[in-house]
């Protein structure tokens, strides 16, 4: 079954491109779009589904492209995906993301920091997806596991690709008192975590 509409696959494919341009023609890092794969994009979409994830979050929207296939596993469970991305351009490009997809209804995009923003949810997320400044991870992993409900799902990226930067984060996230998890060998590596119940 095709759970992805040919407006979505079009805007897909322009960000794939912008992407892929991206690294290649001397972009400055700081305007690439740095999106996640389409197999990661796909593994997002699935493991939203497999929890019916109602309230997603995602720390890191930039032009929206993981953001696609989070919505469209919130669209089908009737849910939201609140999106958070601090440069001003990206934001304008991510809005233009949702609009042509026809998925803005479903997405709440933020123009502020996720620190504050994830302390809203405090145990109502079923999945928060990071993929943010790698120096930033450390500091997000608190606030991201407040905001999950037991059973909910944390997934950062780029644990293989940056893997000395994010040594930290993944020892602090696997040793977590409150997770259970591991690193998927898929694209530029996923931490996947689950939020565990309370022992009686």
């Amino acid at each position: 079954m095709d759970l992805i509409p040919a407006e979505v696959r079009t805007v897909m494919g322009r960000l794939e491109g912008h992407d892929r341009e991206d690294r290649v023609d001397g972009t400055p890092r700081s305007r690439r779009l740095r999106a996640v794969s389409p197999e990661v994009g796909q593994f997002l979409l699935t493991l939203a589904l497999a929890i019916g994830g109602r309230t997603i979050v995602e720390v890191g929207t930039s032009g929206g492209y993981s953001t696609l296939w989070l919505a469209l596993a919130a669209r089908r469970a009737g849910g939201r995906v609140t999106t958070f991305e601090v440069d001003p351009a990206k934001v304008e490009i991510a809005a233009a993301t949702f609009r042509d997809a026809g998925l803005a209804e479903v997405v709440d995009l933020r123009a502020q920091d996720a620190h504050a923003g994830l302390a809203e949810f405090d145990g109502a997320a079923d999945l928060v997806f990071v993929d943010a400044e790698k120096e930033d991870y450390e500091g997000f992993l608190e606030p991201a596991v407040r905001a999950l409900r037991p059973g909910g799902v944390l997934v950062a990226d780029n644990l293989t690709s940056h893997a000395e930067d994010l040594e930290g984060f993944r020892r602090a996230a696997l040793a977590h008192s409150d997770l259970a998890g591991l690193v998927v060998p898929i694209g530029r590596g996923e931490l996947v975590a689950v939020k565990l119940a309370p022992t009686a």
